[in-house]
């Protein structure tokens, strides 16, 4: 029933996404990035684990450019049915693309989970729980499920659910930021953070 009910809402978001002006996504994504920067979490993490957003999410391209300039930025690598996060070069010149399209760091030092303080976790729609809608394969699932450190994710108001299907697998996210505010989670979010 739930992976029926997830079918459809990623459906309905990617009709959402398709309505919307690439450049109205992308303006809206500025601030959200900023709001993610201020987290004292953030500010404080030597490593930061981030994406880089396909079409359609919270745009990350300007986040990753900046983190690089002071912090170690590691990105998820897909290999079969195993992700890992590996090193980002300074310059970005060890990103190209790999699995569904996305960006990632080919020869960057692999990242082990436990050298991760900070990860900006993908998602095609929150609610403000921090439950997560992923892309479907379960990556950052089961990623998430060793993960020791700070989780945070970001949307767009218009993808933030009043209630997302969950699984006893899916692991909500420690906070959660909109262009319409920002939501602490979980209580393991680091107490000392404030948006």
């Amino acid at each position: 029933m739930k992976k029926t009910q997830k079918r459809e809402l990623r459906k309905h978001i990617k009709g959402c996404i398709a309505e919307s002006l690439p450049a109205e996504l992308e303006r809206r994504s500025a601030p959200l990035m900023e709001r993610v920067e201020q987290l004292e979490s953030y500010a404080e993490a030597s490593t930061v684990a981030l994406y880089w957003s396909l079409a359609g999410e919270v745009c990350t391209h300007d986040l990753v450019r900046r983190a690089v300039l002071s912090k170690r930025v590691v990105l998820p690598v897909v290999t079969g049915e195993v992700m890992h996060f590996a090193e980002v070069a300074p310059d970005l010149s060890n990103l190209s693309q790999g699995a569904f399209g996305v960006m990632e760091p080919r020869e960057g030092r692999v990242c082990d989970p436990s050298e991760i303080d900070f990860m900006l976790v993908p998602g095609m729609a929150f609610d403000r729980s921090g439950g997560r809608l992923g892309h479907g394969k379960g990556y950052y699932d089961r990623y998430l499920a060793t993960f020791p450190g700070v989780t945070v994710g970001a949307t767009y108001a218009v993808m933030l659910l009043k209630n997302v299907p969950t699984e006893v697998h899916d692991l909500p996210v420690d906070w959660l930021f909109t262009e319409r505010g920002a939501y602490h989670c979980k209580e393991t979010a680091t107490s000392k953070d404030t948006p």
